[in-house]
Protein backbone atom coordinates (compact mmCIF):
# COMPACT_ATOMS: atom_id res chain seq x y z
CA UNK A 1 0.00 0.00 0.00
CA UNK A 2 2.73 2.45 0.96
CA UNK A 3 4.50 2.00 -2.38
CA UNK A 4 1.24 2.69 -4.22
CA UNK A 5 0.89 5.92 -2.25
CA UNK A 6 4.48 6.89 -3.05
CA UNK A 7 3.87 6.15 -6.73
CA UNK A 8 0.72 8.29 -6.73
CA UNK A 9 2.50 11.19 -5.02
CA UNK A 10 5.38 10.90 -7.46
CA UNK A 11 3.03 10.93 -10.44
CA UNK A 12 0.81 13.73 -9.13
CA UNK A 13 3.67 16.02 -8.08
CA UNK A 14 6.16 15.08 -10.81
CA UNK A 15 8.77 14.14 -8.22
CA UNK A 16 10.99 11.11 -8.85
CA UNK A 17 10.13 8.15 -6.62
CA UNK A 18 13.70 8.03 -5.32
CA UNK A 19 13.05 11.31 -3.46
CA UNK A 20 9.94 10.05 -1.66
CA UNK A 21 10.14 7.72 1.33
CA UNK A 22 7.89 6.95 4.32
CA UNK A 23 9.24 9.86 6.36
CA UNK A 24 8.99 12.45 3.60
CA UNK A 25 7.15 15.44 5.02
CA UNK A 26 4.52 16.47 2.51
CA UNK A 27 4.67 20.19 3.18
CA UNK A 28 8.30 20.69 4.24
CA UNK A 29 10.02 18.24 1.87
CA UNK A 30 7.66 18.37 -1.11
CA UNK A 31 6.68 22.03 -0.70
CA UNK A 32 2.93 21.41 -0.69
CA UNK A 33 0.79 24.26 0.53
CA UNK A 34 -2.49 23.66 2.36
CA UNK A 35 -4.55 23.54 -0.85
CA UNK A 36 -2.14 21.13 -2.57
CA UNK A 37 -2.24 18.91 0.50
CA UNK A 38 -6.05 18.85 0.51
CA UNK A 39 -6.10 18.00 -3.19
CA UNK A 40 -3.61 15.19 -2.63
CA UNK A 41 -5.68 13.80 0.23
CA UNK A 42 -8.82 13.96 -1.93
CA UNK A 43 -6.95 12.08 -4.67
CA UNK A 44 -5.84 9.43 -2.17
CA UNK A 45 -9.40 9.06 -0.86
CA UNK A 46 -10.72 8.66 -4.38
CA UNK A 47 -8.00 6.29 -5.53
CA UNK A 48 -8.26 4.01 -2.49
CA UNK A 49 -12.02 4.43 -2.00
CA UNK A 50 -11.78 5.60 1.60
CA UNK A 51 -13.03 8.62 3.53
CA UNK A 52 -10.84 10.34 6.09
CA UNK A 53 -12.34 12.51 8.79
CA UNK A 54 -11.21 16.15 8.81
CA UNK A 55 -9.18 15.39 11.93
CA UNK A 56 -7.39 12.50 10.22
CA UNK A 57 -6.74 14.55 7.10
CA UNK A 58 -5.29 17.33 9.24
CA UNK A 59 -3.00 14.84 11.00
CA UNK A 60 -1.35 13.70 7.75
CA UNK A 61 2.11 15.18 7.61
CA UNK A 62 4.21 12.40 6.10
CA UNK A 63 3.83 9.63 3.54
CA UNK A 64 3.74 7.17 6.43
CA UNK A 65 0.85 9.08 8.04
CA UNK A 66 -1.11 8.88 4.78
CA UNK A 67 -0.40 5.18 4.51
CA UNK A 68 -1.51 4.57 8.11
CA UNK A 69 -4.87 6.31 7.75
CA UNK A 70 -5.64 4.80 4.35
CA UNK A 71 -4.82 1.30 5.57
CA UNK A 72 -6.95 1.91 8.68
CA UNK A 73 -9.99 2.74 6.54
CA UNK A 74 -9.35 0.20 3.81
CA UNK A 75 -9.52 -2.67 6.27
Amino acid sequence: MQQRIIDLISWRLHVPVKYIHPYTHLQDDLNLDAIDLLLLIAELESRFNVYLTPEEAEAIETVQDASFFIQKHAA
